[in-house]
């Protein structure tokens, strides 16, 4: 009976996972400490608790199946690492708009709802936030998740490696900005 061999990781993708889950935790760290020192104002917006969770998660989810299709676009050869007029380019940055802005319709919407049904406060800010803020982090989320794709895939590196806990990580500094812009503006 012929030994079996467990497929060995090769040191590159480790140090590349390993490196990208560092950035995620430090970045996190940033995005924690950011929310800590904007509570005060986020208590201002009755409701903004419920509506935070499911927006911080939604950058990272929306960006990273972004970053996943364009990484398997780039490895299958269909997409080059380049800024050119390319139909699969811009139909997966137009998905990601309307996704971003449908899922963040629907945040405010249920965190309005759930709001009002719980507390008894009928606060409409809540989805006007969630719209704004929506749009705010698309702008800068949208442009870094394609730019580092392909910059990490024309240096060599894989991006379905790095990609994921990047986009997270940016996404929930981005989201916590692009939220207190939103109380500001809204407010």
């Amino acid at each position: 009976m012929a030994k079996m061999r467990l497929p060995t990781l090769c040191f590159k993708d480790f140090f590349e996972i390993l490196t990208s889950e560092l950035i995620s935790v430090t970045g996190g760290l940033l995005a924690g400490t950011m929310l800590a020192f904007a509570t005060n104002q986020i208590e201002l917006v009755p409701g903004l608790l419920i509506l935070l969770p499911g927006f911080l998660e939604m950058r990272g989810n929306i960006s990273g199946t972004l970053s996943a299709r364009l990484g398997s676009g780039l490895w299958i050869g269909v997409l080059k690492p380049q800024l050119r007029r390319s139909r699969i380019l811009r139909g997966n940055v137009i998905a990601d708009i309307f996704l971003a802005l449908i899922v963040s319709l629907m945040l405010g919407l249920v965190a309005y709802f759930a709001s009002a049904w719980v507390f008894g406060i009928d606060n409409p800010a809540l989805i006007y936030i969630s719209l704004i803020a929506g749009v705010l982090s698309n702008i800068i989320e949208i442009p870094a998740t394609v730019l580092t794709t392909f910059w990490l895939f024309r240096h060599g590196h894989d991006p379905d490696n790095i990609m994921g806990p990047y986009v997270t990580t940016i996404g929930d500094i981005i989201s916590i900005v692009a939220l207190l812009a939103a109380i500001v503006i809204v407010m």
